[in-house]
């Protein structure tokens, strides 16, 4: 199954674990294949960059390259084609969708309730990590 997961999910992964890190269990199992584009991984890179995050990489032993270089192991890029969708309340959610779109994936996952209020882009599934955990892996 390929899913595109928002960059706020991959943040709480690496940074926090719990739930949303348990995705990153099953890319490395196989059982998903996570679904990237260069756009999505610039944002993260930017996100990981900011000083008010600094302090929780540094306690970690992480550096924005070690947590990039990570993220590039456990997903599939792929190269997107502009999507500008007038719905989206925050135009930056544009990335998340292409690359579902260019992925052909069944799901997104994010905590973004900008994307989540779609539910559903294109027969794509917009959904939370437990909802998609709940739904997709309730028995693992």
């Amino acid at each position: 199954m390929k899913i595109v997961v928002d960059t706020n999910i991959f943040v709480s992964s690496w940074l926090w674990g719990g739930i949303p890190a348990r995705l990153f269990k099953f890319a490395r199992n196989h059982q998903i294949i996570i679904c990237a584009s260069e756009p999505i991984l610039a944002e993260l890179e930017n996100t990981f960059s900011k000083p008010k995050l600094q302090r929780k990489l540094n306690s970690l032993g992480f550096t924005t390259d070690s947590l990039m270089s990570g993220t590039r192991e456990l997903v599939e890029i792929y190269s997107i084609s502009p999507l500008d969708l007038s719905e989206l309340r925050d135009p930056k959610d544009n990335i998340v969708l292409a690359t579902a779109i260019a992925a052909q994936t069944e799901v997104i996952v994010t905590g973004d309730l900008d994307l989540l209020i779609l539910q559903e882009y294109q027969a794509i599934a917009i959904v939370t990590v437990r909802y998609f955990l709940d739904h997709y892996f309730s028995e693992s």
